[in-house]
């Protein structure tokens, strides 16, 4: 007896040794492994129907995988570059506008536009600051910086891409996989887990409501911005609005700026080339309007898919975005859900 207990502990506390071995050597690729789960359980109603009229799940699960290749990463990737690019782009013509502009053009510049909003002491005030040799020096030390970031940022951009590459090469590869042998997986692991079988399927079904309705509230918040951010564009006057539109709409998936990618360079550009009061209007709709738009709907949208009291739905999508980054918009709202879950067990279950 005393064997067999020592065997089934040795075997129990190798396992977990090798388990914690096996997500180490997988924690460098975790993020896009991560996406591909959030993706076939997204994919995964399409993937039933489509193995109804392709029999084969191997091509069914292929099939899958291109068209997330074509209509997901491929114009992610281009949007991405596109959107770095004109950042780039903008930074520089940036630089150069100021190192051709003498400081005291900036200051005379600068003097008839306070003057529309301040009183003649007021403006005195500020340019004497602006004159003196610490707002120089802090300028100075400012300029610096942003030219070697930006020095930085050109240089990798070939590291980025490369990055990106073998990132997607990771999720695609994954997401097949999953797709393919999910079923067997699941029931795989579910025979592991000690707890009754109809638990384990309402947790699972729990995580793939919970997947589903943030994928959704995902796509209404980008729909959302995108047509806020067409009408913002055209109150202000940017020409090609409904390109900008569209553009807002794929921005708002791209972390860490989302629209904000598209609205703060146009604000720049209206600030420097046209009307200063276009500036203002559109920098306060893409704060308060475009950007803020997903604080509302995402939960809404998921209140529906899960049953969980709107500020906590609130603070898990949050939370979960601060700590893991865009892919924990998905990873907050599942922890919340699946402790829920076990707590409702643990009543039904021990309590009573």
């Amino acid at each position: 007896m005393e064997r067999e207990k020592f065997f089934k502990y040795s075997v129990l506390t190798s396992t977990i040794g090798l388990l914690l071995v096996v997500l180490y050597l997988l924690l460098p690729f975790i993020t896009p492994i991560l996406w591909a789960l959030i993706f076939s359980l997204v994919l995964y109603p399409v993937h039933q129907k489509l193995k109804k009229l392709i029999p084969w799940a191997t091509l069914s699960a292929l099939i899958l995988t291109l068209l997330t290749l074509l209509v997901i990463v491929i114009p992610f990737g281009v949007l991405g570059a596109i959107i770095l690019n004109q950042a780039i782009e903008l930074s520089v013509h940036l630089l150069n506008f100021i190192q051709n502009h003498t400081y005291q053009q900036y200051l005379s510049d600068l003097e008839a536009l306070l003057k529309k909003f301040l009183r003649q002491e007021q403006v005195d005030v500020f340019l004497n600051y602006i004159n003196s040799e610490e707002f120089r020096a802090l300028v100075v030390g400012v300029l610096k910086s942003t030219s070697q970031q930006l020095l930085q940022l050109s240089t990798n951009l070939f590291t980025f891409a490369l990055s990106f590459l073998f990132k997607s090469f990771i999720f695609l590869l994954t997401l097949f996989f999953i797709l393919r042998d999910g079923e067997k997986f699941a029931s795989f692991i579910e025979r592991f887990i000690p707890m009754h079988e109809e638990d384990v399927r309402e947790i699972f079904g729990t995580v793939y409501k919970t997947v589903l309705a943030t994928a959704y509230g995902s796509v209404v918040v980008g729909f959302a911005q995108g047509l806020l951010g067409a009408i913002g564009y055209a109150i202000a006057g940017i020409k090609y609005y409904p390109l900008f539109g569209l553009a807002t709409f794929f921005a708002s998936f791209v972390p860490p700026f989302g629209a904000g990618a598209v609205w703060a360079p146009l604000v720049a550009y209206l600030f420097i080339t046209q009307s200063i009061k276009s500036a203002i209007f559109l920098l306060i709709w893409g704060m308060f309007i475009i950007s803020n738009i997903d604080n509302i709907i995402r939960p809404l949208i998921m209140k529906i898919g899960v049953q969980m009291p709107y500020i906590v739905l609130f603070f898990s999508i949050l939370g979960g975005l601060i700590a893991f980054g865009f892919v924990g918009i998905f990873l907050g709202p599942i922890i919340f859900t699946t402790l829920f879950s076990l707590f409702v067990i643990y009543e039904r279950r021990i309590l009573k």
